[in-house]
């Protein structure tokens, strides 16, 4: 498995996996930065290797070996681990705008229509609110969608045709 990993800021770590897998690492000092500028990418190394021999697929297995591996090289371990999931939310909730502004409904109508506040359909939209299935559904009914399960291939060339007109 091959493992990239780049510094966000001075105290967190963006993880990504080549199964599309994503976490970000959170330190409590800048101390592993600091290692990172000075010894040419020392840390992003060993994090991308650490993943690679031990992570299984299963956030619980990245805590023990991993950490441990990180000790070893003289690294600060991570304090938290996020799976990064916010870049789906932010498809999505584009996704209901797009439909929402192409239908000529307002915000507010949508809300309205949903039986949710307007300010929570914003946060939605952003990608800031992890929304279920059952807001998710009375959503796509007011937009006249159902929630599916579509091959990433059929969205695409969907899209494809839409900008051809």
């Amino acid at each position: 498995m091959k493992t990239k990993s780049f510094f966000l800021d001075p105290k967190r770590v963006l993880v990504e996996l080549e199964n599309g897998d994503r976490y970000i690492l959170g330190f409590l000092s800048t101390m592993n930065y600091q290692i990172e500028q000075r010894y040419d990418n020392l840390c992003t190394r060993c994090i991308d290797e650490l993943f690679n021999n031990y992570y299984s697929g299963d956030e619980k297995s990245i805590w023990g070996p991993i950490v441990l591996g990180m000790y070893k090289n003289q690294l600060n371990p991570f304090s938290w681990v996020v799976n990064d999931r916010d870049r789906e939310r932010e498809r999505i909730g584009r996704r209901i705008k797009d439909i929402r502004k192409e239908l000529g409904l307002e915000a507010k109508e949508l809300a309205k229509r949903v039986g949710i506040d307007p300010g929570n359909l914003s946060r939605i939209e952003q990608g800031r609110f992890s929304v279920g299935v059952d807001i998710l559904g009375r959503i796509a009914g007011a937009l006249n969608m159902e929630l599916d399960f579509v091959a990433k291939d059929r969205i695409e060339s969907r899209r494809e045709n839409i900008l051809k007109g």
